[in-house]
């Protein structure tokens, strides 16, 4: 009989896990039909094609996450995998990290709570968002929820020394894994260190209760975890060495990242930047081209040629002088950026993303808002437990410590959300118990509590977030979704319908002014043109940009002399430019 009740209740159990995986591919598959844009950030892909073809890409190799980056040179190595498949890829594997929710929230909380955070897990919209483009997220789950998964095995499966040090070296590997994808995951092994050491084994004490020794299956676990998963690291911290003969453990992009999230000018909602940094890149053959102008900023601005290294602790000085000119602003910054981790609306930075996102508000699918202010109600419900529930709390600390320092954008805070919805369905099942015992005082609490964090979470600094998202939808989804494809098209009358909503949702946004110049001059409005190119002069000083098509229209309309003073101009902000010197050249 009680072999027969083990059988049942594992059928039972891989009932459920199969229901779950229905539901997450069933959203994904429902996500990729009715609200995928079918645009690529080529970002990866285009590094990916190059390694695959045996290129050398020097130095933005450490711009780039090396497990992702390597994963997508194998695919096209080996299979020609086309792009868009990954995708469908991507999807799988997100399906197969909502059972991972599941097994972590049936052994930290009972079977109940995690089943109804995997579902949540399984149709939060934003999560399958970050899924399709050709970015490692989805894989940054996966690794950190298995790491957390097998370091729970070690508390409940691992009585023997030997199986509890498998079990660590095993949860080291994928932690590793985890810090070659985002290196923000390197954050997590003093707390799972911390776990291993006091939490998951008993620590003998003196009769007075002064320590005396750690025990050692605990300690040898925690040497093992990190040891193992810096052994991961270390084959990438040699290949920077020798390619690049620069001491980088993973990626050198710290510094950038901690001076756009905290240096002058930044917001809890948008880092700060290079001035006209995003028309700077459009220039560029290569993607995410920034990186690129802050090593070369960086190199101008101190008077020296910079390794990677030396230009991200660079660019770190430089937010912690702005930091030191203004502490109370910087206190004030850090304040929101601790409320906007939990605030319901979603910062992308990937065009194609932030107007899926805003199509998805259209359907049925959980949002952020509603995870983040159940998962307060559940962590404030669930103190008592906190050494069961350590590394759960841990992961949300994690990804809200690297918020504050770096960024609280959508996918650096995405990584908390299998802990966050497994928090919320600890709320709802605490609830539901309340209202079981009839126990209505705590459940009216329990209710207001959860009230009060949604109503903060939506309405709270309400004017600055439908300001952001005026900005987004005017650059991302009328300019770079729908003008500038338009406009390669040889659609530019629509180009300029588009552009024409941009401008006057973003009149100080000088790209839309340069692009509906190009078009007005193609289609023979040289006056509009001319108007639109000295904005972009005016507002973008420092680019060749208005400069070099103003001279262009000049010339075209044989207006000789003027167009060589914008030319000479053009030549002295960008004195590579080949088709200019070549004009400059015939008009002396």
């Amino acid at each position: 009989m009680h072999t027969l009740f083990h059988i049942k209740e594992a059928s039972q159990d891989y009932k459920t896990y199969l229901v779950v995986f229905l539901i997450a591919i069933g959203a994904r598959i429902f996500f990729l039909v009715y609200i995928d844009e079918p645009i690529l950030f080529l970002k990866y892909p285009f590094f990916a094609e190059k390694l695959a073809g045996g290129a050398d890409i020097g130095e933005r190799l450490v711009d780039l996450s090396p497990f992702y980056l390597y994963l997508l040179t194998s695919l096209k190595k080996i299979f020609g995998f086309d792009w868009s498949f990954v995708k469908f890829v991507h999807s799988f594997v997100g399906a197969m990290n909502c059972l991972l929710v599941y097994a972590v929230g049936t052994r930290v909380f009972r079977k109940e709570v995690g089943l109804l955070g995997a579902l949540i897990f399984s149709v939060y919209a934003n999560l399958i968002i970050l899924e399709s483009t050709l970015e490692p997220t989805v894989f940054v789950l996966l690794f950190n929820i298995i790491s957390v998964y097998l370091l729970l095995r070690i508390r409940q499966d691992g009585d023997s020394s030997k199986r509890a040090c498998v079990l660590s070296l095993l949860a080291g590997l994928f932690a590793g894994l985890s810090i070659i994808t985002k290196p923000s995951f390197l954050l997590f092994l003093p707390l799972a260190a911390i776990w291993l050491l006091f939490f998951n084994t008993p620590i003998q004490t003196l009769p007075h209760g002064k320590l005396l020794f750690l025990d050692k299956k605990g300690l040898s676990c925690a040497l093992l975890f990190c040891g193992a998963a810096l052994l991961v690291v270390m084959p990438i911290t040699v290949r920077n060495y020798v390619k690049l003969h620069d001491f980088v453990l993973v990626t050198a992009d710290a510094g950038k990242v901690f001076f756009h999230g905290n240096g002058r000018g930044a917001t809890a909602l948008e880092g700060t930047g290079l001035p006209d940094e995003g028309f700077a890149e459009e220039g560029a053959v290569e993607p995410d081209y920034a990186h690129v102008l802050f090593r070369k900023t960086a190199a101008k601005l101190s008077g020296k040629k910079l390794s990677p290294s030396e230009s991200s602790g660079f660019w770190t000085r430089r937010a912690f002088a702005d930091i030191a000119d203004d502490p109370v602003s910087y206190i004030k910054l850090e304040a929101k950026k601790l409320f906007y981790f939990f605030n319901d609306y979603e910062m992308h930075y990937i065009a194609s993303a932030y107007k899926e996102y805003k199509a998805s508000l259209a359907f049925p699918f959980v949002r952020y808002g509603i995870i983040s202010s159940l998962a307060i109600l559940g962590m404030v419900l669930s103190p008592a437990r906190f050494k069961e529930l350590f590394l759960i709390y841990g992961m949300v600390f994690v990804y809200l410590l690297s918020g504050m320092l770096f960024l609280v954008q959508a996918r650096y805070r995405t990584p908390a959300v299998p802990y966050l919805c497994l928090f919320a369905a600890y709320g709802i099942y605490s609830f539901r118990e309340m209202l079981t015992a009839k126990n209505v005082r705590q459940a009216a609490m329990a209710l207001i509590i959860a009230g009060l964090f949604f109503a903060l979470t939506h309405f709270a600094f309400r004017s600055e977030v439908v300001n952001v998202d005026r900005w987004q939808e005017a650059t991302k989804t009328h300019y770079q979704i729908g003008a500038k494809p338009l406009f390669k098209k040889g659609r530019y009358q629509e180009a300029i319908t588009d552009l024409n909503k941009s401008i006057a949702m973003a009149p100080d946004f000088s790209p839309a002014y340069n692009l509906r110049g190009k078009a007005c001059a193609i289609l023979g409005m040289n006056r509009e043109a001319l108007v639109d190119f000295k904005k972009v002069i005016s507002l973008s000083p420092s680019l060749p940009e208005g400069y070099k098509n103003a001279g262009f229209l000049y010339l075209l309309q044989g207006d000789t002399q003027t167009a060589r003073d914008y030319l000479s101009k053009t030549l002295t902000l960008a004195p590579h430019d080949t088709k200019v010197r070549e004009a400059f050249a015939k008009l002396k």
